[in-house]
């Protein structure tokens, strides 16, 4: 039996969400199987809180939860801006839920990190399904339906959320409503009021400074992470995918775009890269699930770069400096990775790009 290119940090065991019964996760029963200080005594573990909260806000309309759940202060970040307390929270949860009001979430997984005197870490992902019945940021409703994935990192303590990082593919979502992606992102360039959430990206001396392999151990998890976001994105090391991923493997990424077997992930990375193709990947943090199908290792980054036409972001403006933020979760069998989910907001990204 093959094993995992790195140990797995010792923790107490928490809920495990895929292959499961959704009534068991929201009723799951059972004492507290983690230290929670702070956290309602319903909980027995973060994935337990993360799920349900998820489901009580936006399956069962509790709206009003995101006040007990959120820090009155947190802070929101996306590629469309900052968010910076809890009644824009409210106000975008209610104007999503009356754009698309008969809206469904189902959990793919909570890799998670942290305890309870730090906080926890969360990475969430999700696949939401629903019907645009009135307006929405993307325009006036069209009585379509949209299936999308999406993903939520957060750092919860005492029952509070007070920072996330969200990313939605709302490229899909655009094309699958029957908008035109161009014309939604100029729209939402000039009427953002959001608070612009800056990156700043390594400097280096062009063409004096050769990108180089990480000097840093591969043989723990977020060594073997960093290692492989570095060689893919960064040295652009596309032979080396099979180091990593397995023949037959699966990659769902966003725009909705999926690809099969090494050669067609391959194809798919020249893709994205090609929006972006003097692009700096950056990792951000790393994280893991021990699930019934495997380990799942979740890693939230940030690539930056300048954009060029003829990649994922299609005939953009060129020339702009523009950041792309994402969440991977891979889930691996053995030291490879069987099946990825690749959550990134090209919308976002091109909302960037149309700014002047």
């Amino acid at each position: 039996m093959m094993t995992l290119p790195f140990p797995l940090p010792s923790r107490p065991p928490v809920t495990r969400i895929r292959k499961c019964d959704v009534t068991n996760l929201r009723f799951p029963g059972g004492p507290r199987t983690q230290p929670m200080r702070g956290f309602e005594d319903q909980y027995v573990d973060i994935v337990d809180y993360i799920v349900r909260i998820t489901d009580e806000i936006w399956m069962e309309r509790a709206v009003g939860r995101i006040y007990d759940t959120y820090d009155a202060s947190c802070t929101i970040y996306s590629s469309y801006g900052v968010v910076r307390s809890v009644e824009e929270v409210i106000a975008g949860t209610i104007s999503t839920l009356n754009a698309f009001p008969d809206g469904e979430i189902h959990h793919l997984n909570v890799a998670w990190s942290g305890d309870e005197e730090e906080g926890f870490y969360t990475s969430h992902l999700g696949h939401s399904q629903s019907t645009n019945v009135g307006r929405s940021s993307l325009g006036p409703g069209t009585g379509r339906r949209s299936s999308i994935r999406f993903a939520a990192d957060c750092i919860t303590r005492d029952n509070r959320i007070h920072t996330e990082w969200l990313v939605r593919d709302n490229g899909a979502q655009v094309r699958q409503l029957g908008f035109d992606l161009h014309e939604v992102a100029r729209r939402a360039a000039e009427t953002s009021t959001l608070e612009r959430y800056i990156i700043s990206p390594e400097t280096r001396l062009e063409g004096q400074t050769p990108r180089k392999l990480l000097d840093l151990p591969s043989d723990t998890l977020e060594g073997w992470a960093r290692h492989l976001f570095h060689n893919i994105w960064n040295l652009k090391r596309f032979d080396w995918l099979t180091r990593y991923y397995a023949a037959i493997a699966t990659l769902h990424a966003g725009g909705g775009r999926v690809a099969q077997g090494v050669r067609n992930i391959g194809a798919l990375y020249l893709h994205i890269q090609a929006a972006m193709p003097d692009g700096v990947m950056r990792v951000e943090h790393v994280c893991h699930s021990e699930e019934n199908d495997g380990v799942i290792v979740a890693v939230r980054w940030v690539y930056e770069g300048t954009t060029a036409p003829g990649g994922v972001l299609g005939e953009c403006p060129k020339g702009r400096q523009v950041f792309m933020m994402g969440v991977s979760h891979m889930r691996l069998a053995g030291d490879r990775i069987v099946e990825e989910w690749m959550i990134f907001d090209e919308l976002g990204v091109l909302a960037q790009a149309y700014r002047t």
